[in-house]
């Protein structure tokens, strides 16, 4: 028989079972841990910066998408930014193909500057590849950053008046690229035809005749004041437009081409109104969509005198320069008889005729001549250029027919008013002439010598 087992004190430890025990699991982070970590590793992310530079071995190339030249601003306002609407092109996208060994070499990233600085502004392009690749501002420079198929595209403008040759230089490692943009300034390119001034009114001979609607007439002295050179609402004009044609390769430069317009003359002035209340003696258009210019205005003043027009657009100017001969308003004309009273049969200077400007100077007026009464005065010359200020005044030469008053009558040539008349002049009948008496003869001469 055997004998029982002792029992196992109670202070002393439960003895292990002979088979293994289940491992217990581990106890999950809770959900602020989570969040914690996720954190850190978009703060890392964020602080990682995408791509790198392109290698010493890598390649750059380089194409505008507008092949021609860019055009400069013609006015800028006064923050420094071109003035709406102006000529095109004045921008272009330029792709960047960036490579190693012959891949696309996706995230690289390469910087590009201008110069001169001033030339062009550098812009993000506006159309997004969506691929990764981007362009911009990073640490003061312009980098630009390959998408997967290795391009990135950014935007060159001209936001500035200046012209000249510029480049586009990307720089990398120790190495370069460039490509040249020609901006030229606003305005017509070399090679654009058919550039002139058209103004209408003026005939074959380029002439703006005078009106004669201020002419008045004096047989006295010249009064103090003879109105004003430019008249108001009543200033001879033309109106007049400015066209060319677009070079064969670029039809569309020529819209919003600035034309400027100057008077080189100081009786002459340029006006967007047809009345030519508001005068400037330099102009500014845009050609349109075809070429030619909104009608302007050429405004005279009374003075008149050969005119020189000077018309530039970019690199295009007008050779010579347009000019037009404006003939003088008159304003006053007098007409004196030099004598009252004429001896029929008597032929000499009867008459004094001059024309004077609105600033009392004698010019040259071609005028008609009348009698009223040829029967009495027959004069030499039907018609006359009255002389002016640099030499005599006109005298009017008649001959005394027969007794009787007639006066001059003065007209503008071919036109029968305004009619000026002079005093009249008195022809008459020549004195019978006196018959002297025979002498008496002699004493002693009646009769014969012995």
């Amino acid at each position: 028989m055997t004998a029982p087992r002792p029992a196992a004190p109670r202070s002393s430890p439960r003895a292990p079972r002979s088979s293994p025990r289940r491992a217990r699991r581990g106890r999950r982070p809770g959900a602020p841990l989570l969040a914690a970590g996720a954190f850190a590793l978009a703060l890392s992310a964020a602080c990682i910066e995408r791509g790198y530079p392109l290698a010493g071995s890598g390649r750059v190339e380089l194409r505008a998408d507008v092949a021609g030249p860019l055009f400069a601003a013609d006015t800028l306002d006064a923050a420094g930014r071109p003035v709406l609407p102006r000529q095109s092109p004045w921008r272009t996208e330029v792709s960047l193909k960036l490579t190693e060994a012959n891949e696309p070499a996706y995230g690289a990233y390469v910087e590009v500057r201008v110069t001169p600085s001033e030339a062009l502004a550098l812009r993000p392009a506006e159309s997004a590849e969506g691929d990764g690749a981007s362009c911009g501002v990073k640490d003061g420079a312009f980098r630009c950053t390959a998408g997967t198929q290795g391009y990135a595209r950014f935007t060159a403008a001209s936001e500035g008046d200046w012209s000249g040759e510029a480049r586009l230089v990307v720089a990398w490692a120790d190495r370069t690229e460039e490509l040249p943009i020609t901006v030229l300034p606003a305005g017509l390119p070399e090679d654009a035809t058919n550039f002139a001034l058209i103004a209408g009114g003026l005939g074959e001979s380029d002439r703006v005749l005078a009106t004669y609607v201020p002419l008045t007439c004096t047989i006295g002295p010249l009064p103090d004041d003879l109105g004003a050179t430019w008249r108001p609402g009543a200033i001879r004009s033309r109106e007049a437009r400015v066209r060319a044609s677009p070079p064969q390769n670029a039809p569309g430069v020529v819209e919003h081409a600035p034309v400027i317009i100057e008077s080189l003359h100081s009786e002459a002035a340029l006006s967007l109104a047809p009345d030519c209340r508001e005068r400037t003696t330099r102009l500014r258009v845009l050609l349109g969509a075809t070429g030619e210019s909104p009608p302007f205005t050429l405004c005279f003043s009374d003075l008149g005198g050969e005119v020189r027009l000077a018309v530039s657009s970019g690199q295009k100017a007008l050779e010579p320069s347009p000019s037009l001969t404006v003939d003088p308003e008159p304003r006053l004309l007098r007409v004196r008889a030099l004598r009252s009273v004429v001896t029929a049969g008597t032929p000499g200077d009867l008459f004094e005729v001059s024309a004077y400007n609105a600033e009392r100077v004698r010019i040259a007026v071609p005028v008609d001549l009348d009698v009223g009464d040829d029967r009495v005065i027959a004069l030499g010359e039907a018609s006359v250029t009255l002389r002016g200020e640099d030499s005599e005044a006109t005298i009017i030469q008649g001959v005394a027919v027969a007794p009787g008053t007639t006066a001059l009558r003065v007209t503008p040539r071919l036109l029968a008013s305004p009619e000026c008349s002079s005093e009249p002049i008195t022809v008459v009948a020549p004195e019978p002439a006196v018959v002297a008496p025979e002498p008496e003869p002699e004493p002693g001469d009646e009769e014969g010598s012995p």
